[in-house]
């Protein structure tokens, strides 16, 4: 059996193109890795072809999106939270912010409220820092909010539920009034009030607030 001699063509120092290696003597791996670069080229004209291989255009807020949420996708990987649960939470941190924002644009309640004032004394003493809060029986308030005042220096307070002074909405209600006595030093003494009126369990104060506006009956306490 004779054996042939493989000799290397005088212009193997210069580059072969695809087409001309395919007709070179070559290993199984040299194939494969002709196959790869023929492919490589193919897709390369494909997209050369459709279009796609144009360079993507900047954009400013992409660029300002990457910023601000490389940090938090960097935490996240540490955490082995995966790119869907990142997505998931960053839109829901997304809404909340729109929601609230809308909101505060649109300066209205999540529910009517209506104006509540009252007043509330021991004796004919006011009772000057007084908290006073009303917590709704059979219905639930949204955010689970509760009504609140603080009685002025003239004895009188208005109600807030989702602002200062924005009222109640309808319904009925269980009030507690709880009043913390002020020393000339400034310091702040116990409760003065008796304990009842501190829980909505105990308190017997109850109140219904009505569309429009309400005055409610006054809290007057016994010393």
């Amino acid at each position: 059996m004779s054996t042939a001699a493989f000799s290397i063509p005088s212009d193997s120092g210069r580059r072969i193109s695809v087409n001309r290696r395919s007709q070179a003597p070559a290993t199984a791996t040299a194939a494969a890795a002709d196959e790869a670069i023929r492919q490589l080229v193919d897709a390369r004209r494909r997209r050369h072809r459709d279009g796609d291989d144009r360079p993507a255009k900047p954009s400013l807020v992409g660029d300002a999106v990457n910023v601000v949420t490389a940090p938090l996708q960097e935490s996240m990987r540490r955490l082995g939270i995966g790119r869907f649960a990142f997505a998931a939470i960053v839109l829901g941190v997304v809404g909340t912010a729109l929601v609230v924002g809308i909101m505060t644009l649109s300066g209205g309640p999540p529910c009517p409220v209506h104006p509540v004032q009252g007043v509330a004394r021991v004796g004919t003493t006011p009772l000057v820092g007084a908290q006073v809060r009303l917590y709704p029986r059979g219905h639930a308030l949204p955010d689970d909010a509760v009504p609140t005042a603080t009685v002025e220096t003239d004895g009188t307070f208005t109600l807030g539920t989702f602002r200062k002074g924005d009222g109640a909405p309808a319904g009925e209600y269980v009030a507690t009034v709880q009043w913390y006595r002020v020393a000339k030093d400034g310091s702040v003494g116990g409760n003065a009030l008796p304990k009842r009126y501190a829980s909505p369990a105990t308190s017997p104060l109850t109140v219904t607030v009505r569309d429009g506006a309400n005055q409610l009956p006054p809290f007057t306490f016994k010393r």
